[in-house]
């Protein structure tokens, strides 16, 4: 299963993605995140904080990277490692 979020910036999608993967893994699943917002340098740094708070794998690109470029990744390695959700 794959999960866009998207928004405007300051409408809580970082911390909703946390609360998202941290209920899907209490169901048991696993999940794999994907920092497309390459836009804003900090947008990846929080999500980083977050994947470690949960303990979620994370997939980054760099700040001003494709953002799309980063969605294949995620998606790519929530395959090779068996996820079930990205």
């Amino acid at each position: 299963t794959v999960i866009m979020v998207a928004g405007v910036n300051g409408s809580g999608k970082t911390t909703s993605i946390a609360k998202l993967a941290t209920r899907l893994k209490a169901e048991g699943r696993t999940v794999l995140l994907g920092a497309g917002d390459t836009f804003r340098a900090a947008a990846i740094e929080q999500l980083s904080l977050w994947a470690e708070r949960t303990n979620t794998d994370i997939v980054k690109g760099s700040p001003g990277g494709d953002p799309a470029a980063v969605a294949f990744d995620a998606c790519s390695a929530a395959i090779a490692r068996g996820r079930d959700v990205a």
